[in-house]
């Protein structure tokens, strides 16, 4: 008799413990799918708010531009460079050794003297006013 009522306790509390489960699985899953809901309004919302800058126009014309094109937007904009006050020839080398030599840029020794060039005349010291 001891064992037919423990047995039916147990199939009771086993009953009782699935479908408590269930409940809160039920309630995880709702909660989990709010927050999700929300998530995804920020996000949402978010996207209305934030743009992307235009690209620039990219470097100006004159001899050594495609060789400023091709080093220095590996990395950064031409807006960089146009942004920058006017440099003398001593700093532009000094910039573009950097690049190459810290920051990696993938630029060969013979044309280091090019670069200056086109970027002293076209955005340094000795650009036309």
């Amino acid at each position: 008799m001891f064992m037919k009522a423990s047995s039916r306790s147990l199939k009771s509390l086993s009953a009782n413990f699935r479908r408590n489960q269930w409940l809160k699985w039920g309630i995880r899953n709702r909660l989990a799918f709010g927050a999700l809901l929300l998530m995804a309004a920020f996000v949402v919302r978010a996207a209305e708010k934030f743009s992307l800058p235009s690209e620039g126009s990219g470097f100006k014309s004159g001899p050594g531009a495609e060789l400023a094109t091709a080093q220095c937007m590996l990395c950064h904009s031409a807006d960089y460079v146009s942004t920058q006050p006017r440099l003398s020839r001593e700093v532009w080398k000094t910039t573009v050794l950097k690049m190459r030599d810290k920051y990696g840029a993938p630029l060969p020794e013979d044309k280091v003297e090019a670069l200056v060039d086109y970027l002293v005349k076209t955005y340094g010291a000795e650009m036309p006013k």
